[in-house]
């Protein structure tokens, strides 16, 4: 994993550098920490019996590092490398019994954004968008039942090793500083079960400081 992540990210910044090393030249690195608020959409199959349904929002942790490689006046290639927390959470009140459900999906994810800056003062606004690659680090699901651990199972076989996804967003930064806020499309069926077409959704706040230009 570590090589395919490291690949990517290399060969990636080295095709837009060659493609324009004036503005290579101000190349700069930095690192972003934030929080993501994560739900899933699952949908049965032609079963009438499979319900469609919407888990709510799971609160994970994300953090990593970027690159910010210029290629022509206020754009920007700035791919990064993150580990982020994704997945859901469901609860159910039956019979006056409470359950809670949680999906758990850890990844190292490798945005591939392209970066528009706007001119500005001390503040200036940005935009983002680009795919996203998400390998799929750990996988459980949790159950609680009347507010104790009830189940706990690893189901890192049952979901599938790359996710694919849209990012887009934007944010401001202040001098070196940036708060950026951004939404994770999930493109691609992650249960290779096949009993639901399970695609995530990821709100996420970062805060972020580079070191450079």
């Amino acid at each position: 994993m570590k090589f395919r992540v490291g690949a990517i990210l290399a060969g990636a910044a080295m095709m837009v550098a060659a493609a324009s090393p004036t503005y290579a030249q101000g190349v700069t690195v930095g690192a972003k920490v934030g929080v993501n608020f994560a739900d899933l959409s699952a949908e049965g199959d032609d079963d009438p019996d499979e319900a469609n349904f919407d888990m709510g929002n799971k609160i994970g942790f994300v953090a990593g590092g970027f690159v910010e490689v210029p290629f022509a006046p206020q754009f920007a290639f700035a791919p990064e490398v993150l580990f982020t927390q994704k997945g859901a959470k469901g609860d159910l009140d039956f019979d006056g019994d409470e359950y809670t459900a949680s999906l758990n999906v850890t990844q190292v994810q490798v945005p591939l954004l392209f970066k528009a800056n706007f001119s500005g003062g001390s503040v200036r606004p940005f935009v983002v968008v680009g795919p996203a690659f998400g390998f799929t680090a750990k996988a459980d699901s949790k159950l609680k039942f009347n507010g104790e651990d009830f189940d706990e199972e690893d189901i890192k076989d049952d979901v599938e090793s790359v996710e694919f996804s849209l990012v887009f967003g934007g944010g401001v930064r202040f001098g070196n500083a940036t708060v950026e806020a951004r939404y994770d499309l999930g493109l691609n069926d992650l249960d290779k079960q096949e009993l639901v077409e399970g695609k995530t959704r990821t709100f996420s706040i970062l805060f972020g400081f580079s070191f450079g230009n």
